[in-house]
């Protein structure tokens, strides 16, 4: 005979499915809206987004893409690794991450990841209007802490997002490069589910390890990754830290988001400050959640 407890908790996974269902057809309903009007592409950004679709993942350096603005980028970042903590405040720090008054003050960090290109190659891939989070700077210290995002995840804030990871110092095996498991891969990975993350144990079950990809590269590399549909991680550091930033795009309409992270890493009146002298098409990225008198308000996630 069934209790109310198993009663309740099958309502909210009808709830659950039944919503997000809902929010996939949006999604689906506005990449067909959207798709006869998508900026165009050179070969080269195409190759990116073909290798977002088909493999998650596309892995590249700063000198190849040749951004105008990444003189500026390397510039602010260099100031604000001078200033970085070199050891974790607390036993349990794994990461720390730069505060928003520190970007603000190197504004050319955020918009760097505002240029034109970056937001095609965003919204062709996205397949809908772009939402730009800014850029998330952080160091992740070697302190033998294998917790968080050290253990393989996928992101479920929406349909599709977005991720370009800028490694600032020299990544190799010993020092926590980026790691990830093709998307063709997914169908080995589909019984991972009912939490958010799995130690590398539980992977191993199901894919042998020779399958993960590890990004490792000078100071300079670039990884574009697609944070929603592959298994990824960042690799615990054993011999030293590592300094990154990693931007962040995702659709306008997403179907939920942390609550930590909301608003995050910047307040709107710091976004103001930092969009002073964008074009209106950056602003509508950086202020995505305004529409007319009506503001977007996601569902919120407790980790």
């Amino acid at each position: 005979m069934l209790n109310s407890n198993m009663i309740d908790r099958g309502l909210r996974k009808v709830a659950r499915e039944s919503s997000l269902l809902q929010s996939s057809l949006s999604y689906h309903w506005r990449v067909f809206q959207k798709s006869k009007k998508l900026p165009p592409l050179s070969a080269t950004n195409q190759c990116i987004v073909d290798a977002l679709r088909k493999e998650g993942a596309f892995i590249t350096s700063l000198e190849a893409l040749s951004l105008p603005l990444t003189e500026k980028l390397l510039e602010g970042a260099k100031l604000i690794l001078a200033n970085n903590p070199k050891a974790p405040a607390f036993e349990t720090q794994y990461v720390y991450h730069v505060d928003s008054a520190k970007i603000i003050e190197n504004s050319e960090i955020f918009l760097w990841g505002l240029q034109d290109r970056l937001l095609d190659i965003a919204e062709n891939y996205l397949g809908v209007p772009v939402a730009y989070r800014g850029p998330l700077f952080q160091k992740d210290f070697a302190n033998e802490q294998q917790v968080l995002t050290r253990l393989w995840h996928k992101d479920p804030e929406d349909h599709r997002l977005l991720k370009i990871a800028v490694y600032l110092n020299d990544v190799n095996a010993e020092n926590g490069p980026f790691e990830y498991i093709p998307k063709h891969f997914n169908s080995k990975l589909s019984s991972l589910k009912g939490k958010l993350l799995f130690s590398d144990a539980e992977v191993a079950k199901h894919l042998d390890p020779s399958n993960w990809v590890s990004c490792t590269g000078v100071a300079g590399t670039v990884v574009f990754f697609d944070s929603h549909h592959v298994f990824h991680r960042g690799k615990m550091p054993v011999k030293s830290h590592r300094d990154a930033i990693f931007f962040n795009y995702h659709s306008r309409k997403p179907i939920k988001v942390f609550s930590d992270h909301w608003n995050a890493p910047f307040s709107p009146e710091e976004l103001l400050v930092l969009s002073k002298a964008i074009s209106p098409r950056q602003k509508e990225c950086v202020f995505w959640w305004e529409k007319g008198a009506k503001s977007f308000q996601p569902k919120l996630m407790a980790r």
